[in-house]
C-alpha cells in the first residue's frame, strides 16, 4: 500500500536484482500517488480500491505467465525459489494451487509441513495455510472462476482467512490443492494477524470456519478451541465467550449475504 518507490523489492531479492523477475505490483493508493516502474518486467497497477483480497484478485486478473505466486511485501525469497516452484508444477502438472514451505529469518519452518509430496492436501492443511506459501497455476485459477472472497483478509470484514477460504473452494470444485517440500521464502517468526484481539481472532474465525466448512462448523470450532486451550492461547474460563464470538463472527457473516442477495 502506498508505495511511491520500488525500492522496497530490493531486500525482498538479496541474491540478485529484482529486475530479474518477472513481477506484477498492485499497489493500493491514493489519487496523485501512483507508483511508476521504468523496467518492462516489473509492471505496477495503482488501484484506489482497498482490501487484500481485491488486489490479489486484480493481480490474477493481470498476470501474463502460466504460473503465479501470492506475494507479500515483507517476505525475503530464498534463491532458486523459482526453479523449486517449477518443480512442484511439474511434479504436479494438474495442480490448481501448491502449497510451498516457508521457514523464519532464523531458519526454523513456520509450521509443521508434509516431508514428501502431497497431491491432495487434508482439511487441516488447507486451513493452515498463508499467502506467500501458494503458487498457482494461473490458467486453471481462472478456468475455476472462484477468486479471492472480498468478505475476507485484510481491508474486508474479516480481516484474516482468505487463503484457506479460497483453497477449500477451490478442492471442493474439484481441483487439486497439493505440497510440494521444497522452501522458497522466509518470512518473520509471526504474522501481524498475531497481534489482534481473542475476541476479534474468534469472530473472524467464526465467519472463515462457517464459510468453509458449513454443517461441520460447530466440529471445526471445538477442534479450534481444544488447540487454542491445550497451547494456553485460550484459559478455560474463556471458552464460552470464545464461542459467543465466533458465533456472532458466523452471524455476521450470514448478515452479509442476506444483505447482498
Amino acid at each position: 500500500m502506498n508505495r511511491d518507490s520500488l525500492d522496497f523489492l530490493e531486500p525482498m531479492f538479496p541474491f540478485a536484482h529484482f529486475t530479474d523477475f518477472n513481477i506484477l505490483i498492485i499497489n493500493q493508493t491514493v489519487p496523485g500517488k501512483d507508483l511508476q516502474s521504468p523496467y518492462a518486467n516489473v509492471r505496477v497497477i495503482n488501484t484506489y480500491e482497498k482490501g487484500l483480497s481485491r488486489s490479489r484478485n486484480m493481480a490474477v486478473s493481470h498476470a501474463q505467465k502460466a504460473i503465479g505466486l501470492i506475494a507479500d511485501d515483507d517476505l525475503v525469497f530464498l534463491e532458486g525459489f523459482d526453479e523449486k516452484i517449477a518443480k512442484g508444477f511439474n511434479h504436479f502438472p494438474g495442480a490448481a494451487a501448491i502449497k510451498f514451505i516457508t521457514v523464519t529469518f532464523e531458519g526454523v519452518p513456520f509450521r509443521k509441513y508434509p516431508d514428501i509430496p502431497v497431491k491432495k492436501l487434508t482439511d487441516l492443511q488447507r486451513l493452515n495455510s498463508t499467502s506467500w506459501e501458494i503458487a498457482l497455476n494461473i490458467n486453471k485459477f481462472k478456468e475455476a472462476n472462484i477468486p479471492f472472497d472480498v468478505h475476507f483478509g485484510l481491508g474486508s470484514a474479516f480481516p484474516l482467512g482468505e487463503e484457506p477460504v479460497l483453497l477449500h473452494a477451490l478442492y471442493n470444485a474439484g481441483y487439486d490443492v497439493c505440497h510440494y517440500p521444497e522452501t522458497i521464502v522466509s518470512h518473520k517468526s509471526f504474522k501481524d494477524s498475531d497481534n489482534i484481539s481473542l475476541q476479534e481472532n474468534y469472530r473472524i474465525r467464526g465467519a472463515y470456519l462457517y464459510q468453509i466448512f458449513r454443517k461441520k462448523f460447530p466440529f471445526w470450532l471445538g477442534l479450534q478451541l481444544l488447540y487454542n486451550l491445550k497451547s494456553g492461547v485460550v484459559k478455560p474460563w474463556q471458552v464460552v465467550k470464545c464461542i459467543q464470538w465466533a458465533y456472532a463472527g458466523k452471524k455476521q457473516l450470514l448478515k452479509i449475504y442476506e444483505n447482498n442477495a
